[in-house]
C-alpha cells in the first residue's frame, strides 16, 4: 500500500478520466467511443494506471470490463474527487466572468473618508469602462472577505500574523491630535502625558487605530479622559471642530486639510504610528484593472506622504 501511495503523485489525469469512463460504462470499446480514441489506447493507458498503482483495476473478459473490489473503492473516490474539481472550476469561472471590468475591494473607514476618493476619480478617469465596488470594514472583517474571495485586496494598516496574506507596506501613518483654537496654542507636537490634560474624542475600540493609541497609553502608564467615543475619523475630526475636545486621528484621514477651528499636531512618540498598504491572499492572481489599480494607490499614497512631510 505504501508503493501504491508514493505513486500517486506521478499519475497522469488523463488516466484517471480514462479509468472513469471505462469503470462507468464497463468497457473499454465503449471508453474509446466516449473519448474518440482507440480500443487498444484505453487498454494500454489502463494497464498503465494497474501498473502504477500496482494492483489490478479491472476484471476483464471478451464482453466486459468488471471493476475488482479495489477498483470499486478507487472508482468511487477518483468520481468524488472529480465532482468536486468540477464544482470549483465552475465556481472560478462564474467568478471570473462577475470580474470582467469589475474590482471589489475593501478599505480601512480612516482611508475610505480620506484619500480614497481622490484615487478612484483618478482611476476612473483613466479607466471609464472599469467599475469599483469598495467595501468599508476594519481590518478584521477584511481578512474574512479576503478568504472568501468576496473582495481582491484591502487598503488598510498592518496587522501581526499574517500567514494566509501578504501586506505591503506602502507609507507611515502617524498619529495626530486634532486640538480645538484656544485650548493650547503655538505647539508643533504633543506628547502623550499632555494629552490627560484634555477631554478626549476617540475612535472606538473596533477600529486599529484606537487599539495602537490604547497600548501607547498602557505602556506610558498614563491614564486620560474619554470624552467621546466615535465610529469614523470624519466625525472625530467634526467633534473636534465644533470644541468638543481633541481628537485622536492616523494623519491620513485628514487628507490634506485640517479642520476649520484647529491645529493639527503629531504626537511625540516614536511609536505612535502605523504601516498602511495593501493586503492581498497569497497566491491570488490579480486581472488586469485590479494590477493598475494597486500601482495608482501606491503611488498617490506615497505622493501624499511626501506632501505631509513637506506640508
Amino acid at each position: 500500500m505504501q508503493t501504491a501511495l508514493g505513486h500517486m503523485s506521478n499519475i497522469n489525469l488523463k488516466l484517471l478520466q480514462t479509468f472513469l469512463l471505462a469503470a462507468e460504462h464497463g468497457s473499454f470499446r465503449r471508453a474509446a467511443e466516449e473519448s474518440n480514441r482507440s480500443a487498444s489506447a484505453v487498454s494500454m493507458q489502463i494497464r498503465n494506471l494497474e501498473e502504477q498503482i500496482g494492483i489490478n483495476l479491472f476484471q476483464r473478459t471478451p464482453q466486459r470490463a468488471l471493476l475488482t473490489a479495489e477498483g470499486r473503492l478507487l472508482f468511487e473516490q477518483v468520481r468524488k474527487s472529480m465532482q468536486d474539481v468540477e464544482i470549483s472550476l465552475e465556481r472560478l469561472i462564474h467568478l471570473a466572468e462577475q470580474r470582467k471590468g469589475k474590482i471589489r475591494i475593501a478599505c480601512a473607514p480612516t482611508l475610505a473618508a480620506g484619500p480614497l476618493g481622490g484615487i478612484l476619480a483618478t482611476f476612473k478617469q483613466r479607466y471609464p469602462r472599469s467599475m469599483v465596488e469598495v467595501t468599508e470594514v476594519p481590518t478584521t472583517a477584511a481578512l474574512l472577505l479576503l478568504e472568501q474571495q468576496e473582495v481582491e485586496f484591502y487598503i488598510g494598516p498592518e496587522v501581526p500574523n499574517l500567514s494566509d496574506f501578504h501586506f505591503e507596506k506602502i507609507i507611515d501613518d502617524h498619529l495626530y491630535a486634532c486640538i480645538p483654537d484656544g485650548m493650547t496654542d503655538g505647539v508643533q507636537a504633543i506628547t502623550l502625558a499632555q494629552l490627560q490634560e484634555f477631554p478626549l474624542i476617540l475612535l472606538n475600540r473596533t477600529t486599529a487605530v484606537r487599539a495602537l493609541f490604547d497600548r501607547l497609553i498602557a505602556e506610558a502608564a498614563i491614564q486620560v479622559h474619554v470624552q467621546y467615543e466615535v465610529v469614523s475619523a470624519q466625525t472625530a475630526l467634526a467633534f473636534a471642530s465644533a470644541g468638543l475636545g481633541v481628537c485622536i486621528v492616523p494623519r491620513i484621514a485628514m487628507s490634506q486639510t485640517t479642520p476649520s477651528g484647529c491645529s493639527a499636531v503629531p504626537i511625540a512618540s516614536p511609536e505612535a504610528h502605523r504601516a498602511v498598504g495593501i493586503i492581498t491572499p497569497r497566491g491570488y492572481l490579480h486581472h488586469s484593472f485590479s494590477e493598475q489599480l494597486m500601482i495608482l494607490i501606491r503611488s498617490s499614497l506615497t505622493e501624499m506622504q511626501g506632501a505631509f512631510a513637506t506640508g
